[in-house]
């Protein structure tokens, strides 16, 4: 079976881009061309005709060579603009061109970070506490189960460590303005389980940023996009940037008439052109990933970031709080490993250290970088599913271009024992950005592997693509291209896993029966054996009466059924995953689809014939009419179909697991 493949595809989409970071990790940035004579760092601003001349060739090639529909751009230093440009299409049906001043690009989790900086001026006005319980700021409705850990504090909610598993197929978007519900009632009917005690591991939670937002309106009494308003975008002069989104008059969260025929299409890249997809409504999680805005208005909010805290002579942010998000980062899993600071990625590049978030929708994928060291910052977004490198890959490409700062030092030589210092760490890992307790399980396992090349580098594995890594320092392995690092866990001595570069997960060490691929070739091997079972029942269906009421053909007879049960289940979850494939990400919109609830419900009759199967197996062996062979065919069979029984409990293909 195939379609399993194309709902990981669907997954990642989902959950990995959409409202998540927009990079495309774990793979490196490639390394930039070398600069040349005029990209060399001077006293006086970047020349403003090389970066464009710059950015222009490097959005043309990644346009024609993945197929982007419109992409939008902003290259600021803390003086102003260097660049705000817009290139391709907004819109197909009339054409219209994207705008750096007049095109609404939907920017994904690069919202969060305006949620973050409220939470950050709140905290520091002293009416939220950093290390107060959630809690604290919830009405008796919404409090949070402890789930058998220690509370969530305000500070694991800006760091993403509260150890929430992860959700997103059903509710995460919106394709109609009615399914956009409340923060209230998002918060309270999607609450995921908590797997793991807060403060362990960053492991990237869209809930949690939302539970934020709504916890942020709670304390002002303002409702939330009107809170973002009136502390952030009015006093930044960004009059195109909005929470909000065209969810009609009867909704007060409603856009209103001021953003009409501003927005960007989302594009589908499809038979070598565009399809134009419908709105994304994102509401309902907004303070994770509802922003729409532009290039200009983004170049704003980036000067603020470089002249820390202040635009055009007015503070937005308290110098104090500004000075936090340039400290140590408020947590990072491993020491060598990227950290948040108050919600922002604390990246590494050479020697600085960037304030930066990636986001995406299913259409649109977006890129902020700023580096206050350098007094340089770096806004892309892209409205086409294919945009995911180039809005990844471009901050990077500039900032190595023109700055020696923040290009990457000389790699580590290759000791001589390379190959043998890299075996620890090979082996196959799992994200923890996943979910547990649901079927979504299934849909949302991101797994990844280690190797080892003969020279010595280590080789990971993931997404379908492959990266180089040399080894640091112990635990501490460097991108052969790029600026990423990756951290290596232990416990015990023992190697358990890793921290991906961007720092929003973390990788665990795992065994074969965590790979979603064994329970598919269980379930394939189940076929054979039904197909092998009623073969051998119709070959002696013209025996003796007699024979077919000897001791051990009920026996026989209960594995039949077991067998017409299993390729009965087969048939109906090969026809469900074909579905959510042939869906494409509409699948996220329409889960679960009643064809998958009627597969999973199937589920249930070969799970119980197969237990009434085992409990009968001894009376077929001790069954005089049975010979050996027969037995242990018999044996075989039933033993294929436990298996794929424990693959089905083990992944949650179970109707009340949906």
């Amino acid at each position: 079976m195939r379609f399993p493949r194309c709902t990981h595809l669907l997954a990642a989409a989902a959950l990995v881009v959409g409202i998540g970071i927009a990079h495309a990790d774990p793979a490196p940035t490639p390394a930039p061309a070398p600069p040349t004579a005029s990209a060399e760092v001077a006293p006086a601003r970047l020349d403003a005709q090389d970066v464009a001349a710059y950015v222009d060739g490097v959005v043309d090639a990644y346009r024609r060579r993945y197929g982007i529909a419109g992409v939008t751009v902003a290259v600021v230093d803390a003086q102003g603009p260097l660049l705000l440009k817009g290139y391709g299409l907004a819109g197909q049906n009339p054409a219209r061109p994207v705008t750096a001043e007049a095109s609404l690009f939907r920017i994904g989790s690069v919202s969060k970070t305006f949620t973050y900086l409220e939470a950050l001026k709140l905290i520091e006005a002293g009416k939220l506490k950093l290390d107060a319980p959630v809690n604290d700021y919830l009405p008796d409705e919404l409090k949070l189960p402890d789930d058998g850990y220690r509370p969530v504090l305000v500070r694991h909610l800006l760091t993403h460590t509260a150890g929430y598993e992860d959700s997103a197929f059903g509710h995460l978007f919106a394709k109609e303005p009615k399914a956009a519900l409340s923060l209230h009632d998002y918060v309270l009917r999607h609450r995921p389980q908590r797997v793991r005690e807060a403060g362990q591991h960053a492991v990237y939670s869209n809930y949690s940023v939302t539970l934020l937002g709504l916890v942020l309106s709670r304390v002002a009494g303002v409702p939330f996009e009107s809170l973002i308003e009136r502390d952030l975008f009015q006093p930044m002069g960004m009059h195109r940037t909005t929470f909000r989104e065209p969810l009609g008059a009867q909704d007060p969260r409603n856009a209103g008439p001021a953003f009409k025929g501003l927005w960007s299409d989302g594009h589908l890249r499809s038979q070598g052109g565009y399809k134009t997809e419908g709105f994304e409504y994102i509401a309902q999680v907004g303070p994770a990933g509802a922003v729409s805005s532009d290039a200009a208005d983004m170049a704003r909010y980036l000067r603020m970031l470089l002249n820390r805290g202040e635009l055009d002579g007015q503070r937005i942010v308290p110098a104090a709080a500004f000075a936090k998000l340039e400290g140590a980062p408020l947590f990072r899993t491993a020491p060598d490993a990227t950290g948040f600071a108050y919600g922002y990625f604390r990246r590494q590049y050479g020697q600085v250290h960037s304030l930066e978030h990636g986001g995406a929708t299913l259409y649109f994928h977006s890129n902020m970088v700023a580096v206050p060291e350098l007094g340089f910052g770096v806004f892309v977004s892209t409205n086409t599913d294919t945009g995911v490198r180039l809005a990844a890959e471009l901050p990077a490409l500039l900032l190595q271009r023109y700055f020696e700062r923040a290009r990457p030092g000389p790699l580590p030589a290759l000791s001589k024992d390379a190959a043998k210092l890299a075996q620890p760490y090979v082996g196959k890992y799992q994200g923890e950005r996943r979910n547990y307790r649901a079927f979504e399980k299934l849909l949302t396992a991101s797994n990844a592997e280690v190797g080892v090349t003969d020279e010595g580098y280590l080789t990971l594995s993931a997404g379908g693509e492959t990266s180089r890594w040399v080894l640091e320092k112990p635990d501490v392995f460097r991108a052969v291209d790029g600026p990423g690092r990756l951290a290596f866990l232990r416990e015990g001595g023992a190697v358990v896993g890793f921290v991906s570069p961007y720092g929003h997960d973390v990788l665990d060490r795992v065994g074969a029966f965590n790979d979603p691929n064994l329970l598919y070739a269980a379930l394939g091997l189940a076929v054979l054996a039904a197909l092998g079972v009623l073969t051998g029942a119709w070959l002696r269906r013209k025996r003796p009466a007699a024979d077919r009421k000897a001791a051990g053909q009920g026996s026989a007879r209960l594995l039949a059924w077991t067998a017409v049960a299993w390729l009965l289940f087969a048939v109906l979850f090969g026809v469900a995953f074909a579905q959510i494939a042939a869906a494409g990400n509409d699948a996220v919109f329409s889960y679960p689809a009643p064809l998958l609830r009627l597969a999973l419900w199937s589920a249930l009759l070969p799970l119980a014939l197969s237990l009434l199967s085992l409990m009968r197996l001894w009376s077929a062996w001790r069954a005089p009419d049975f010979g050996f062979w027969r037995k242990l065919r018999h044996s075989l069979a039933l033993l294929v179909f436990l298996a794929a029984a424990w693959g089905l409990w083990f992944w949650n293909v179970l109707p009340w697991r949906v």
